[in-house]
């Protein structure tokens, strides 16, 4: 079992998991009641530290997430399909919102070669998000507005390659007009079911064309 398999083994418990190695050859692992309840305890135990020390926010955004803000997923700062020794360090693990997660797995994950991220790296010892990013956010009764600032070369590329732009144009959408903001929201539960399965990611990756286009409609 490669480290992709173990994560999707520890994410999503069950007792039985079989991967596709190939067209015509594949592995199936069994667990038992004890294994799986094993996983899902360790499994709440990270979510719990990680959201604790990310304060409850994406790591790359600051929105906030869980029962009261965006869903996220357990996000692998470098990714575990190019550093698979690091699928289960925490010092590699943070929290990144379906959004942010999205835009830097077909963005970022894709082409990295080594360690070094174009963007912001939360993980770095002594990693201060001020000194690349601020993030202000107003909201009103009928209004809501969101702006992002870049301080560094990190940040300008997170702003540019996470495309923060949206995020500021879906808040402004999401306070002005209704209709596309019960529709953006659907989207975004939709990519969310996306990406929690392996097959998903390409059903995550046109309905983030079709929110695109929502941006565009005058």
């Amino acid at each position: 079992m490669d480290g992709g398999e173990a994560w999707t083994a520890f994410s999503s418990p069950a007792a039985s998991k079989t991967f596709k190695r190939g067209e015509a050859n594949s592995r199936t692992f069994n667990f038992s009641a004890v294994e799986r309840a094993t996983y899902k305890n360790v499994r709440q135990r990270v979510q719990n530290h990680l959201f604790n020390k990310c304060a409850g926010s994406c790591a790359y955004c600051r929105r906030p997430v869980g029962h009261y803000g965006w869903a996220w997923h357990i996000e692998h700062v470098l990714p575990k399909s190019k550093h698979s020794s690091l699928t289960f360090s925490l010092d590699n693990l943070t929290v990144g919102c379906v959004h942010c997660n999205q835009w830097k797995g077909a963005r970022i994950d894709r082409h990295l070669v080594g360690k070094i991220l174009p963007i912001i790296n939360p993980s770095l010892p002594g990693f201060t998000y001020s000194a690349h990013l601020t993030y202000v956010q107003i909201s009103t009764d009928s209004l809501s507005f969101a702006k992002y600032s870049h301080c560094s070369p990190e940040g300008a590329k997170t702003y540019e390659k996470l495309s923060f732009e949206m995020l500021e144009r879906s808040y402004a959408i999401n306070g002005m007009h209704p209709p596309l903001a019960s529709l953006h929201e659907k989207i975004e539960r939709a990519i969310g079911v996306g990406l929690s399965a392996m097959e998903g990611q390409g059903l995550a990756e046109l309905l983030f064309e079709l929110k695109k286009s929502i941006y565009k409609i005058n």
